[in-house]
C-alpha cells in the first residue's frame, strides 16, 4: 500500500511542480499524465485502503481520485495549482499521521 501512495506522491508532486515552474502550454503534458494516474492509481489505493478500512487513508485516497480530473480539465491555472496541492496533501496526511502513531 505504501508504494501507491508514493506513486501518488510523486505524481500529484510533478503536478505541482509543474504547474509552478513550467509556462502554461509546456505544463499540460505533465499535469495531464499526473490527472491520469491520480485518477488510475488512487482506484487502487482506494481498494487497498477499503480492505481492511483504514478511515484517513480510505478518506484521502477518495480524495485523491476526485482531484484526478480537475487536473484533466483545461481550466486555469489556479485549479490545476489547488488540485494538484490538495492532492500532495492528501497523500502526505496518511504518511505523517502513520508516523505520529508509532
Amino acid at each position: 500500500m505504501i508504494a501507491l501512495r508514493i506513486l501518488l506522491l510523486i505524481a500529484s508532486a510533478a503536478a505541482l511542480a509543474a504547474t509552478l515552474i513550467l509556462p502554461r502550454p509546456g505544463s499540460f503534458a505533465v499535469i495531464g499524465i499526473a490527472g491520469l494516474l491520480l485518477i488510475v492509481v488512487g482506484c487502487g489505493a482506494v481498494a487497498a485502503d477499503a480492505f481492511p478500512f483504514r478511515a484517513l487513508p480510505f478518506a484521502c485516497s477518495v480524495a485523491t481520485v476526485a482531484l484526478g480530473p480537475a487536473l484533466l480539465v483545461r481550466g486555469t491555472e489556479a485549479t490545476a495549482l489547488a488540485a494538484a496541492a490538495l492532492a500532495t496533501v492528501a497523500q502526505l496526511a496518511p504518511l505523517v499521521a502513520g508516523k505520529l502513531r508509532a
